[in-house]
């Protein structure tokens, strides 16, 4: 899951705590910080892309490849 020991704002624990419990919110933050090599969850994607909390030019490429959407 996630390699280093601190994220800036979490340590280990309390965010795999975190992303254990809410799986938007890990969402939010691999995509807004990077994944770190990660693969991203399409099915979980596809569910929460409509809530999520990230910019308009994210959300649009996502949509391109989820569903061939155009911009």
């Amino acid at each position: 899951m996630v390699k280093s020991t601190k994220m800036w704002d979490y340590d280990k624990t309390e965010y795999e705590k975190q992303a254990a419990a809410d799986p938007k919110w890990r969402l939010e933050r691999l995509l807004l910080y990077g994944t770190n090599g990660e693969k991203l969850d399409r099915e979980l994607l596809k569910r929460h892309l409509a809530e999520l909390k990230i910019p308009d030019g994210t959300r649009a490429f996502l949509e391109l490849l989820l569903w061939n959407k155009p911009f």
